[in-house]
């Protein structure tokens, strides 16, 4: 274990890699390549970079360690605060100026927990301790006006939980804990103190009904929203991705189907006003001519074929495999929707495995970087790991991405290929960036980012391998670590890569040395600048 982190940030007036994608700032601190990653999430002013590191081997006293950057990576250097013997960093959640994490002991439902409060403006730090929460297994952990949001698994139930800094006082949400129902999404509405919890519910006749619940602080119901008519009668909602508040307004975004024939016909957009009264689209293939751009001409033409017989026999045509939705970013006057659209296959041999798209609670991705590859029925993303039988891997075909006009119409669709990419991920590993005229998706793949560009909804290039690569012509990447390799847009045409390298570099006698480091990348992406080989359109 080194004792000694050594931080340096490189920036450079030039520039360097393909013309399209140029690394223009890179801050790294030195640690050993299989320590914990450092997770980072956006802040008002730029960054934060945090982890917990145990001083010494085989050790349950660990420290928390924390850098801030600014939106050019320049940073103060490394701080470290304590952490009581035997806990360790369960979840985080920022509000404003104040960082929050959530400690545990151990990974029973009964261990002991505390809230670390960091005033980002100062660096100070304040603990609050937790107690007569319920004994449950945690998955999501939020803050609000003071507030703690707690939702987990109690006795094969979901519930949720504030608690008070201040008064200490514990509110239990009514409405929540229940059989055959799931938490989709809790979302934060801080401009009129109450939070949303999605729900979805098997009734009596196991029909499936999506349940919007509105809360104060104290836990009162303010408001809930049931959604039991939708569409036809062999047409459900297989996902849901609610939107912010715009005044009094909200929408909701997702795929439909039939989960019980694990059958896909598209997308939904339900518009619900302020007395809770929804409006439904319905959008499938018919609608989405380029949906098959990600095959080459003769294939999509074959594609195309199928779809047009079906609906020449009034028949709505299905997406095989999987159709999730992963984004929606809302602008005035649009709204870009990104889906992937993946296989599912046992690892023990190429079969289906039993899937339910509404087993998965959706994390705000807009506050969480880098490492989002968590999966709550495999590991519980503030525990511990959840040991099945069973781990089944994830074919990645290809991903889709539509542009909606606020009356509903399909402004343009596209899609870009993962070219038959295998993974255990089933979250989210790619980012969509929409700058003016021009949309974006970019992921890593081994030791590579791969990145789509779009223009107007015209694609211009797909699946464009580009390398990894350091600012520092003396230095060189030895090894990437594959596996933690990540990459999120941040803002504006900038995406922030991160993960941990091994780097070779040159001391000043001249002899040569290596270096493992956790780097944070600053990357611009400028498809206007990409110049096709030759011979290549």
């Amino acid at each position: 274990m080194k004792q000694l982190f050594v931080f340096g940030l490189i920036l450079f007036l030039g520039f360097k890699s393909f013309a399209q994608v140029e690394y223009v700032a890179r801050f790294e601190v030195e640690t050993d390549f299989f320590d914990p990653l450092f997770e980072t999430i956006p802040t008002n002013q730029g960054l934060i970079s945090f982890r917990t590191l145990s001083k010494k081997a085989f050790n349950n006293r660990r420290t928390f360690q924390y850098f801030i950057s600014d939106s050019e990576l320049n940073t103060d250097g490394l701080i470290e605060l304590p952490v009581r013997d035997g806990f360790d960093m369960v979840g985080f959640d920022l509000e404003g100026d104040f960082f929050h994490v959530l400690f545990q002991r151990g990974y029973s439902t009964t261990g002991e927990r505390y809230v670390l409060r960091i005033d980002l403006s100062t660096r100070k730090g304040f603990e609050y301790g937790l107690s007569n929460l319920l004994d449950m297994e945690l998955a999501e952990f939020l803050v609000q006006n003071n507030s703690v949001i707690v939702m987990g698994v109690a006795d094969t139930r979901p519930a949720v939980q504030v608690y008070d800094l201040d008064d200490k006082s514990v509110h239990t949400l009514q409405g929540i804990y229940g059989n055959d129902t799931q938490i989709l999404q809790i979302r934060k509405m801080p401009e009129i103190e109450s939070f949303q919890v999605v729900l979805s519910r098997k009734g009596q006749y196991r029909e499936r009904e999506i349940i919007i619940n509105t809360y104060d602080l104290e836990g009162n119901l303010l408001r809930d929203i049931k959604v039991n008519q939708f569409g036809d009668p062999d047409q459900e909602i297989m996902e849901a991705l609610l939107l912010p508040m715009r005044g009094y307004q909200q929408t909701m975004i997702g795929s439909f189907g039939l989960e019980r024939r694990d059958y896909y016909q598209g997308m939904y957009l339900m518009d619900i006003n302020e007395f809770g009264e929804f409006e439904t689209k319905l959008y499938t293939l018919e609608d989405f001519p380029n949906f098959f751009n990600y095959l080459n001409e003769r294939s999509k033409a074959r594609k195309d074929r199928e779809v047009m017989r079906n609906i020449e026999k009034n028949r709505v045509p299905s997406i095989r495999n999987v159709y999730s939705i992963r984004q929606a970013i809302e602008t005035p006057d649009a709204y870009y929707v990104y889906f992937d659209h993946y296989n599912i296959i046992n690892s023990r041999g190429n079969f289906r495995t039993p899937y339910s798209p509404m087993g998965m609670y959706r994390y705000d991705r807009f506050n969480r970087f880098g490492q989002n590859i968590f999966d709550p029925i495999y590991m519980n993303r503030l525990g511990s790991p959840q040991f099945n039988q069973l781990q089944p891997e994830y074919s990645y075909i290809s991903a889709h991405f539509i542009k909606l006009g606020k009356d509903g119409r399909v402004i343009w669709d596209n899609a870009a290929t993962f070219d038959d990419l295998n993974t255990e991920i089933r979250m989210a590993f790619g980012d969509i960036a929409v700058v003016g005229d021009e949309f974006y998706h970019a992921y890593v793949r081994d030791d590579e980012i791969r990145l789509a560009y779009f223009k107007n909804g015209e694609k211009i290039f797909d699946n464009l391998e580009v390398e990894i690569e350091l600012m520092d012509e003396t230095q060189r990447i030895a090894e990437n670590n594959m596996e933690t390799l990540s990459i999120s847009h941040w803002f504006g045409r900038f995406y922030l890569l991160t993960g941990t390298q091994r780097i070779r570099y040159q001391k000043e006698d001249g002899s040569g040395a290596s270096k493992e480091v956790f780097f944070l990348s600053k990357v611009m992406v400028a498809g206007d600048l990409y110049q096709p080989e030759e011979g290549q359109e």
